[in-house]
């Protein structure tokens, strides 16, 4: 039975001003009727969202679900690919949601990208759909969370890391890398590029038990949900919102948390809250 609802790109931001996913609007109504509680949250994708409720760095959690790692490997990255597209300024990733990914394109990307990688000794290895990472070294970089890249202006450097200035230049030369040697999803789309975050240098036990059993369309959770045997008996949604429809029961759950553009509204029916509603048109409190 589904208790919980996790939106992870419910708000973005527009000219200062915080909008709901249009991809809710459908739900609106209802979530109005509930009771808000607003605070601050860091952006997150559906995988970051759930290594968090570990307490892990993200590639934590995919490296303890790998069931072969490069040998001699002392830190690890989450690889996501993206798709982008070129602006008078700056090349905007597609959202993740929208990248039809499956492993057949991450093992040709390997196939391309890790020639150029072993020089710096790294090595790009696939744990179920996802790609990761490894270096044989410890690099003092401190790249953040996909989901702040997802969807946004990919950025042009990378500063307050030692290795920042290799690192920026590492990822141009993927890029151009795969300019060269294209690789294409079912759908026809290009990758483009590899976004490395969610960085771990020693990958300690995750505690299962503290994980909930989750239903989701994201590629990447869905990958360490098949591997912790988290997928049946679900009581938590966690999405993007597009994909939502396909994952809510008929009875919509009466917990709601809904993430995005650096905010966390948690939702809960409240008798209060709904007869208020009645008598006064809801607003969303925090806008």
């Amino acid at each position: 039975m589904i208790k919980q609802v996790v939106v992870t790109d419910a708000w973005y931001e527009h000219d200062g001003q915080l909008l709901l996913n249009p991809a809710l609007q459908a739900y609106e109504h209802h979530l109005l009727n509930m009771k808000q509680s607003w605070t601050k949250s860091k952006v997150v994708t559906p995988l970051s969202w759930y290594a968090k409720q570990a307490g892990q760095a993200t590639a934590a959690v995919l490296a303890s679900i790998a069931q072969h790692v490069p040998a001699g490997a002392k830190q690890y990255w989450v690889a996501s690919p993206f798709h982008a597209r070129l602006t008078r300024s700056s090349l905007r990733v597609m959202p993740e949601a929208m990248l039809d990914w499956s492993a057949q394109e991450g093992e040709q990307v390997c196939a391309v990208v890790n020639p150029l990688l072993a020089e710096d000794g790294l090595e790009l290895f696939m744990v179920g759909d996802v790609l990761m990472l490894a270096a044989q070294d410890i690099w003092q970089v401190d790249m953040p969370d996909f989901a702040l890249v997802s969807g946004q202006s990919l950025p042009n450097q990378h500063e307050g890391s030692q290795d920042a200035g290799r690192w920026l230049r590492m990822i141009t030369e993927i890029q151009m890398t795969l300019h060269q040697h294209q690789v294409f999803t079912q759908s026809g789309m290009q990758i483009h590029g590899l976004w490395f975050w969610g960085q771990v240098k020693m990958c300690d036990a995750v505690d299962v038990e503290v994980l909930p059993h989750v239903a989701t369309r994201n590629i990447y959770l869905n990958t360490v949900l098949k591997g912790l045997d988290k997928q049946r008996d679900a009581s938590v949604i966690v999405s993007e919102a597009e994909h939502l429809p396909y994952l809510l029961p008929k009875q919509l759950p009466n917990d709601w948390l809904l993430l995005g553009a650096g905010q966390a509204v948690t939702l809960r029916s409240h008798w209060l809250a709904a007869a208020l509603a009645k008598v006064k048109k809801p607003t969303w409190k925090g806008m």
